[in-house]
């Protein structure tokens, strides 16, 4: 029988959680949180995409991707555009001031994950991230 307060799943939504929190921490300077990040990470490598391919690469419902952009638009860190050519298509952009940030966003994110594994020792870490990455692999 499966313990219920000692296992995979428990601890990697703690984990989950602790760094949504530390994320949280080191965004809100910028204006944003955990749950909007992603999205600007996602035009950082593919600036100019479709709406349809960001919810798709983030595995996220085109619902919850038109609600974050909207946000993220009316914030100024986004622009949406339909496509000239296909007029169902809506592309998105990041701004200048979405650009600006992408240093600090990246320098928050590697300050949460610091927080939440600083403590171990290097091997262990790298350790981590490649059990992590081996769990996340299989599908």
């Amino acid at each position: 029988m499966i313990d219920l307060f000692d296992n995979e799943a428990r601890s990697i939504a703690q984990l989950y959680r602790k760094l949504n929190r530390a994320l949280d921490r080191e965004l809100s300077p910028l204006g944003l949180s955990h749950g909007r990040y992603l999205y600007l990470f996602g035009l950082y490598l593919e600036d100019g995409r479709s709406q349809q391919s960001l919810a798709d690469a983030l595995a996220f419902d085109k619902a919850a991707v038109t609600r974050a952009l909207c946000r993220l638009e009316q914030d100024g860190f986004v622009e949406r555009r339909r496509n000239p050519d296909d007029r169902r298509v809506t592309s998105v952009y990041l701004t200048e001031h979405g650009r600006m940030l992408r240093p600090q966003m990246e320098s928050a994110l590697t300050t949460a994950i610091r927080d939440i594994t600083g403590h171990l020792p290097e091997a262990k870490a790298r350790q981590l991230r490649q059990l992590l990455r081996l769990a996340c692999s299989v599908e």
